[in-house]
C-alpha cells in the first residue's frame, strides 16, 4: 500500500486516533513509508492520521533542519507509538507553523515552550523525555493530528479569518471539504 498526505478538508483529519497494543509487519511499514514521506516533502513531523490511518504514530525529525548552528544537518528519524504529554512548562512561546496537510499556509501558534512526553518506540518500549523549544513544538503538533486538531484550529480569530480564503480553496481541491458547520432554520451559517 502507497501512502499520500490527506490534505485539508479531509474529514480524517478531524478523528481521534486509536492506541496501539503492538507492533505488527503493517504497522512497521506504515511507520517506514511515513519517515519516507516526511523527508520527501521537507517536513519535521509527520502523523498516521495525516497518511489515513487513524493510529497514535507520529514520525519526526527536527535535527535535520538547517540551521546558522547546524549548517550540515543530519537525519535522525525519531517514532513515538501511543505519545502523551505528561507535562506543559507554564510559559508558551510564538512560532510560525505550517502542515504538510495545509499546504501554503502559516500561522503563528502558540504553545507551550516544553513538555514532557511519555511514548513507546519501535520495540514497543516505553519512554519517557523532556522537550523544549523546536522538538517540543512538533511533538505538540503532530499529537494535535492524533486528538484531530489542526494547527490553524488554535489561531486566534483575526489570524484564521486571513486565512480564510486559502483554506477554503484547500477545501474545494480536496473535494471532501463540505462546510462543518450546520445551516440554521433561516438557511444562514
Amino acid at each position: 500500500m502507497s501512502y499520500e498526505i490527506l490534505i485539508y478538508g479531509n474529514k480524517i483529519l478531524y478523528n481521534i486516533s486509536k492506541p496501539l497494543d503492538g507492533i505488527t509487519p503493517s504497522i512497521r511499514k506504515l511507520i517506514d513509508e511515513m519517515g519516507g514521506i516526511m523527508y520527501q516533502y521537507n517536513g519535521v513531523g509527520l502523523a498516521a492520521p495525516q497518511v489515513g490511518e487513524l493510529l497514535r504514530v507520529i514520525a519526526l525529525d527536527v535535527d535535520q533542519v538547517r540551521t546558522k548552528e547546524n549548517t550540515t544537518p543530519k537525519r535522525r528519524l525519531q517514532i513515538m507509538i501511543n505519545p502523551e504529554i505528561l507535562w506543559e512548562s507554564p510559559e508558551d512561546a510564538p512560532y510560525t507553523e505550517g502542515c504538510l496537510s495545509i499546504p501554503g499556509v502559516e500561522g503563528k501558534v502558540y504553545r507551550p515552550y516544553g513538555v514532557r512526553v511519555r511514548y513507546r518506540d519501535l520495540d514497543f518500549q516505553e519512554h519517557e523525555i523532556d522537550a523544549g523549544d523546536l522538538l517540543a513544538r512538533v511533538i505538540q503538533h503532530e499529537i494535535d493530528h492524533l486528538n484531530g486538531v489542526l494547527f490553524v484550529d488554535r489561531l486566534g480569530f483575526t489570524q484564521r479569518a486571513l486565512l480564510a480564503g486559502k483554506l477554503s480553496q484547500l477545501r474545494k481541491k480536496t473535494g471532501l471539504g463540505k462546510d462543518r458547520r450546520k445551516k440554521n432554520k433561516a438557511g444562514a451559517l
